[in-house]
């Protein structure tokens, strides 16, 4: 039994919560790679100002996590940026919770 082929004529365009969720994890994973790179540098001895730019990459991935999620949710639009952006946060995520137990 053939299936049967349905045509959408209708152009969906790229997910806006998704394009930004991936941007928010490109930056917190280049924010992850600066202070590693700095931490070595200073051999550790960094202080407050690298754990809170720390915190705020952090707090970059969580939102770029939580906007990935949403934008599952929108109709007629292509999900390769919601995907994208929700792996790559998730990622980044989990090392930078990893990291945080570490110093803790």
């Amino acid at each position: 039994m053939a299936r049967k082929r349905m045509y959408s004529f209708a152009e969906k365009k790229h997910s806006q919560r998704g394009l930004v969720s991936t941007i928010l994890g490109g930056i917190s994973l280049v924010i992850f790679a600066a202070l590693a790179y700095l931490a070595y540098y200073l051999y550790g001895q960094g202080g407050a100002y690298l754990g809170s730019i720390g915190l705020t990459g952090t707090v970059f991935s969580l939102m770029g996590l939580i906007l990935g999620m949403m934008s599952f949710g929108e109709q007629d639009t292509l999900f390769f940026f919601s995907k994208l952006g929700t792996i790559l946060n998730g990622c980044v995520l989990a090392v930078w919770i990893f990291v945080i137990l570490i110093g803790v």
